[in-house]
Parts: C-alpha cells; structure tokens; sequence
C-alpha cells in the first residue's frame, strides 16, 4: 500500500470490525491502490446508488457484523458521509474520504505515476511550484546539458515513464535540447537530428558541447536503439561516437563500448541497462572473424559482472518476480501486461525468439528495418530452459503453477488460449503459432486480436554452433535477418494496426568444458548449464561440481537443479552456445516494441 493510502485509510481499516465505507468521489484511488487495499481487507467496489443500496440491504446486513470488509464508493455523487443514505451512514464502522494528496495541476499526473505517487506527493508538500516538485520527486537535476540529457535518456529508457510528466518537467529545463523534448512529450526527433547533424558537422554543430558532454546518455540511447546510427564525416569528433555512427571499425567500437562499461548496478533497472551494454560487446567480439585482443579483457570484466549478478539474483529474483509494476519484471507478467494494452483497445503480436540474448538483439536490430519504440527488459524463468521458461510466457504465470507440463512446450497453445479466455477473449481472437521463420514465406496469417508467435530460428543456430561458438551464431543470425522473415513479421502486423512486441524466453552463454559428475542414470536431465536431480541428496552428492539453487517460482516436488559455475558447461569439450544457467546472459532477456 503506497504511504499516502496509508496515512489517508490504512489506520482506520486495519482490525477494524464490521463495514467501513470509502468514499473516493474524485476517483483518487488508482487501480493499483485498490488492489494494494484488496490485499489487507475484503473489498467491494460500488460506483452509484443502486449498486450501493442493494450491496447493503442484500449482502452487508445479512453477514455477521464481526466480519471485516470495507465498500469502495467511487462516485462523484457522494461526497461527504452526509450524501449515504442515512442508514448506511449510521450502520457502518466508519465512514472515510480519500482525497486526493496533491494540487489539482499535479493530479493528471500523480494517477499516472504508479509507484513515483509517494515521491510525488513528499515533495508537492515542500515544494509549492507544480515543476520543481516534479522534478524533486523524479530526482532531476537541471541546469547542464549533461545532468538534463541523462535525465531524459533515464526516462526515455523506463517504459513507466508517464507520458504526462513531460509537460509538466518542461519549465524545468534549461537547455534546448532537453527542453524540445520535453515540449514534444518525449519524443527524440529533435535528438536524433541533433545526432546527425553533429557527426556531419562536428564543432560546427549548434549542440556540439552539448552532445560531447553527455556521454553517457548517448550511448545508452544508442544501444537500446532509441536513437539510430548515422553517419560520420566530421573529422574533429570524439572517439566515443563511432558507438553510433554508420559502419564504425569494429575493434575501435568494440574499446570504446568497453571504456563505457555502465557502473556495476542495484537493482533491476541498472542489470538491464548492464546486460544491453554487454550484449552489444558480446555481438562486437562475435564480429570478428578471430577473437580480437581485447575480448580476452571482456570476458575478465564478465567473469567479475557474474559474481555480482548471482549473489543479487539469489538475494532479489523472487522479491522481482512477484512485484507489482506496470512494465513486466519477469516473463511471466508479459501476457498480463498485453491484456491490459488489449483492454485499452490495441491489438498484438507477441513474437517469441527463443533463445535469443541480447547480443543477437543488437544484431536484429541493426540489421532488420526496424523502428524501436518502447525498449526494456525481463527476468526469464530459472532454470533458463524453453519448457519452463517458454511456457511462464504464454501462460502467465510462474512454473510453479504449471507443474505438471515442466518437460514439455506440446501445453503452450492451451496455456495461450486459457489465459485469453480469463480475460474475456477467447476463439478466433486469439491464435497461437509456431515457426522456425525461414524467409517471408513462413509467415502466418494473422487474424485474432491476441497473436502469440515461436519463432525457432535462432535457438536452431545455437544448438549448431559447436565449431566457432559465438562467431557462428552471429553469422547465422545476420544472414537470417537479411533473409526478410523478421521484417516481413513486423510489417504485416504493424499493417494490420496491430502493436508488436518482441521477446525471448532466455538468452544463451558460449559456456566452456568443465568437469562433469560421472553419474549414470542417477541424474534425470544432464544438461550442458543445468543439470537435473530426481532429489535433493542425489544433488548434494554433486553440489562440488555446480551451484546448489532452488530458485523461486521453481514448483517443489519437481527434479532439483545444479547450475554450473561462471562460463562453465557439463561438457568435455569445445566451446557451446548454450542456456539453462544463471548468467546475466542467460537471465535478461530483451522486451521490445517496434514497428516496422
């Protein structure tokens, strides 16, 4: 429950005995708020008199009065406790007003800002001017291109960024760049021209200083594709920029990308913007045709990213997976979050790349014609293997609640079909494909409102990548985006009106031999990343040769699984491309819309 529902209601309905009325005639309560309620007390939502009067008369005073509940009154008609009829008035525990926290101009915004409302609403209590609370709450500094372009590139890249906030941020800034975005609601055309104009001209560009001082936020925007590489003729730019210029020399991209190694991250939001960082160093060494000499310094600085990854997986997955946040934390809250686009009227297509990490991302993305607009990432299900991970996305839902169909993907299309069918869609509505997505000619026909779409291509390329590892895959995965399937998938959609959201259900590792336990039949599943025990002490028995984890999510009962360690694979020999483990690699997966 967020601080301003607490200090409003939460006193007054926590051990309370009997019925308590809510009134919310401005409908300050967001949909999230009333769930957060929902979760401590049993909730009724009412919206007009009737409805109120036969909830009373037929359910409240027929109910024992020791129960605890509380009736959600949402109508403008009911101001006060005087507006109730006069025996509900009388009849209830207690009769309570929410109102709304903050000054009317911020209010657009304050139901908009999900999990910001209580820093929203601290510093509209500071802060009389509806801009610099805005701000203060968002954690903006201005007055430098640096500290307002990073501010833009940070909420450009959060996809719960509201789209109200950027009117109201306007005033705030105080140099052009920033403050034209802000004017035209985030939207990076002014940036993207600033981009171009200023690897055409070099100083000579009006927001040259500008752009060389924002460094950082750059390249984040550039590698999650936000802003689109062009090309580069002035002779006086800096070194960095060939990250974002057309057709830079792969090593030099390749230094400079590693030079801009983000900070090691916290939370969620910074792993996401790490793994996106190192999928593009990832695609940068596959590029060459052999290792260059600084992929050896890449895979030191991953080799220590791993350490921190894991022991902030083993603290935090479960905690991510089952917040709540109005972008997916974890892929099974894909499909839930689609609904809710359906609700708002679109139409989707949700394509599945399995096994697609995001190196291969990067490769798709530079390669296809493809406009992002939305970029983020998700949590995959651990273990990062397709039959758990794959169908947490069509069901949504955790494994632990498909159990019974672990060992298979043969359950997807009923998954698919069921979650629909909950949400009040169901038949020619909502359609399920599978396709390896050869070349145009393998698209599907799409019709229902809810298409979900396999495409194996990629995960083909990793299981055959046994002779040069990476370098493999990602010639295989330039040449199948050049083959047209991807674009010709967006465009027909993307003709249809409809959204289009691409995603994976895990990424992939080139993991290293290692040794491997000699157990016979006494391992059920003796995978390359993961291997598989009938039971906890057959595990132990081997728990010097991996990691010992029961991840959350993960349904008890179930064969218990060992994990290798770093790069390591259950394997003797060679290099694999591979999935199953606990990797930064493995575990973010990209979550994109684009268009074509």
């Amino acid at each position: 429950m967020k601080r301003w529902v607490q200090w409003q209601i939460g006193s007054e309905i926590e051990g309370i005995s009997g019925t308590v009325v809510l009134l919310d005639p401005d409908s300050a309560l967001t949909t999230s708020d009333i769930e957060d309620i929902a979760d401590r007390i049993e909730l009724i939502v009412v919206s007009d008199w009737l409805e109120l009067r036969r909830l009373w008369d037929l359910d409240v005073r027929r109910s024992p009065g020791t129960s605890s509940r509380a009736v959600l009154v949402v109508s403008p008609e009911f101001e006060t406790p005087r507006d109730l009829p006069w025996d509900i008035e009388h009849e209830a525990s207690a009769v309570l007003r929410v109102r709304f926290p903050v000054p009317a101009d911020l209010r657009p915004l304050f139901r908009a800002a999900g999990d910001q409302a209580d820093c929203l609403v601290e510093a509209a209590a500071e802060h009389r001017d509806p801009a610099t609370a805005v701000a203060v709450a968002y954690g903006i500094r201005t007055g430098n291109s640096k500290d307002e372009l990073d501010a833009i590139a940070r909420l450009r890249l959060d996809p719960t960024t509201p789209s109200e906030l950027w009117s109201m941020l306007a005033p705030q800034f105080e140099t052009r760049l920033p403050r034209q975005i802000a004017n035209d609601g985030g939207n990076l055309k002014g940036l993207q021209a600033a981009w171009e104009e200023w690897l055409r001209l070099g100083e000579a560009a009006p927001d040259a200083h500008a752009l060389t001082q924002a460094t950082g936020p750059l390249i984040a925007l550039l590698s999650n594709g936000l802003i689109r590489p062009a090309p580069a003729s002035a002779p006086d730019l800096p070194t960095w920029v060939s990250i974002g210029s057309v057709g830079p020399d792969p090593s030099l991209l390749l230094d400079e990308l590693l030079d801009a190694c983000p900070p090691t991250p916290s939370d969620l939001t910074g792993w996401i913007e790490l793994a996106s960082w190192w999928g593009q160093v990832r695609a940068g060494i596959a590029a060459h045709a052999t290792p260059p000499d600084s992929a050896e310094h890449a895979w030191k600085t991953w080799d220590h990213l791993d350490l921190v990854f894991l022991a902030w997986l083993r603290n935090t997955y479960g905690g991510s997976l089952l917040a709540s946040a109005s972008f997916p934390r974890g892929v099974h809250q894909i499909a839930p979050f689609l609904a809710r686009r359906v609700d708002a009227g679109a139409s989707i297509a949700l394509v599945v790349l399995d096994g697609m990490g995001f190196a291969q991302w990067h490769q798709l993305r530079l390669t296809c014609r493809l406009e992002v607009v939305q970029a983020t990432a998700c949590l995959a299900m651990i273990p990062t293997l397709t039959g758990i991970s794959r169908q947490a996305i069509f069901a949504g839902e955790l494994p632990s609640d498909f159990a019974d169909t672990l060992s298979t993907t043969s359950a997807e299309p009923k998954h698919w079909a069921r979650f629909w069918d909950g949400q009040g869609l169901a038949g020619q509505d909502v359609e399920y494909f599978k396709t390896v997505g050869r070349g145009p000619e393998d698209l599907p026909a799409m019709r229902g409102r809810a298409v979900g779409i396999v495409v194996n291509a990629v995960d083909e390329m990793l299981h055959g990548a046994e002779v040069l590892g990476d370098r493999q895959v990602s010639a295989g995965v330039d040449l199948w985006a050049r083959a047209g399937f991807l674009d010709a998938l967006v465009a027909a959609a993307a003709e249809q009106g409809r959204e289009v959201w691409i995603t994976s259900d895990h990424g992939n590792l080139p993991a290293n031999p290692a040794a491997v336990p000699k157990e016979g039949q006494t391992v059920e599943s003796a995978g390359t990343r993961v291997r598989m025990y009938p039971n906890e002490v057959l595990r132990q028995a081997a728990a010097d040769f991996g990691e010992v984890w029961d991840p959350p999510g993960y349904p008890r009962g179930k064969p218990c699984p060992l994990f290798a360690r770093g790069r390591a694979g259950f394997h003797s020999t060679g290099t694999r491309v591979t999935h199953g483990g606990l990797s930064l690699d493995e575990v973010i997966v990209p979550f994109v819309q684009v268009t074509a």
